[in-house]
């Protein structure tokens, strides 16, 4: 099944998901040679992010580290196929790790017995669910994990307004079913942020900062979108790593900024807290949710982290 001419560094390349045709890009060693057999790294992103954000940070890392790291748009996003664009469904983003998965299986060159997932923002969340029944990751890593969706919508949220939410999203599904047209959304509320009153140190402004400027927003990767479908949150409000942490069984690193300890670090504590043994988790002092995605000092120290981690594994 391997026919793939690959050079050191990135390399783009494809594989099938679900009946979709995957865009994806491989990165490996610098000195990568095909007879040998390297540790590999799945890896998979925030919300609605492309492989050419964080992934290619992460990725380009991680090669040079010595693995072989696979970064790929899921289904509807970026340059892959998917009629319905942008969509966070949950579990069609899990099926897509697994088959990534797969794909990494069938590489002459890859150690199935050293093959790790990464799995950033709400992808740590799937990676996590991923990993609790899919025992060909050895090890897991996130990084900003939303480990806990239960917490960031149902414990968040009082009845009225979740429900409120919660019939918007069935309103705009059933709007596409009649009239097979999606409506989308500014999902994460960026275009209606006052910045001028907005703390600058806020997690809001540093979403904004990152997703709306030039610096990971669509004028510096025009196959990135901050809208999804109306009825997105449907799926993703039910996909709750908390709930399974007893039962990961698979060894564990949960690594999140000190910065963001107050809010999305603690989703990360706390699934740690509950997650079975072996585990570590790591604050990387000075680090906030967001710049962990790109800010090199940042992602480096994660980087050494978790390399140390899968080491063991």
């Amino acid at each position: 099944m391997f026919n793939l001419i690959l050079n050191p560094g990135k390399n783009e390349i494809s594989f099938k998901s679900q009946g979709y045709t995957l865009a994806a890009n491989l990165y490996v060693p610098r000195d990568f040679d095909p007879s040998n057999s390297y540790p590999a790294v799945i890896y998979s992103p925030p919300f609605n992010q492309v492989k050419e954000q964080s992934g290619a940070i992460y990725c380009h890392k991680l090669a040079e580290k010595g693995y072989v790291a696979l970064a790929f748009d899921h289904v509807g996003y970026g340059d892959s196929e998917g009629e319905i664009r942008n969509y966070e469904n949950a579990n069609i983003k899990m099926e897509s790790i697994r088959d990534g998965i797969s794909f990494l299986g069938t590489l002459p060159f890859v150690n199935r017995d050293r093959l790790f997932g990464l799995g950033m923002c709400a992808s740590g969340g799937y990676m996590a669910l991923v990993a609790t029944t899919d025992k060909r990751l050895k090890a897991i890593a996130t990084v900003s994990g939303m480990m806990s969706n239960q917490t960031s919508y149902f414990k968040t949220m009082d009845r009225e307004t979740v429900c409120a939410a919660i019939a918007t999203a069935n309103a705009g599904r059933q709007k596409f079913y009649e009239t097979g047209k999606v409506e989308y959304m500014d999902a994460l509320g960026m275009e209606s942020l006052d910045l001028d009153s907005l703390d600058k140190k806020s997690a809001q402004y540093e979403g904004y900062e990152f997703y709306m400027t030039k610096r990971a927003g669509a004028e510096t990767y025009p196959n990135y979108s901050h809208k999804s479908p109306t009825f997105l949150l449907e799926t993703p409000m039910l996909a709750d790593a908390q709930s399974y942490a007893p039962y990961l069984y698979t060894p564990y690193i949960g690594i999140y900024g000190e910065k963001a300890l107050q809010d999305t670090g603690s989703l990360t504590v706390k699934f740690y807290e509950a997650a079975s043994e072996p585990k570590e988790l790591v604050e990387i002092s000075g680090a906030s949710h967001v710049s962990l995605y790109d800010i090199n000092a940042d992602v480096d120290r994660a980087i050494t982290a978790m390399d140390t981690f899968f080491q063991k594994h």
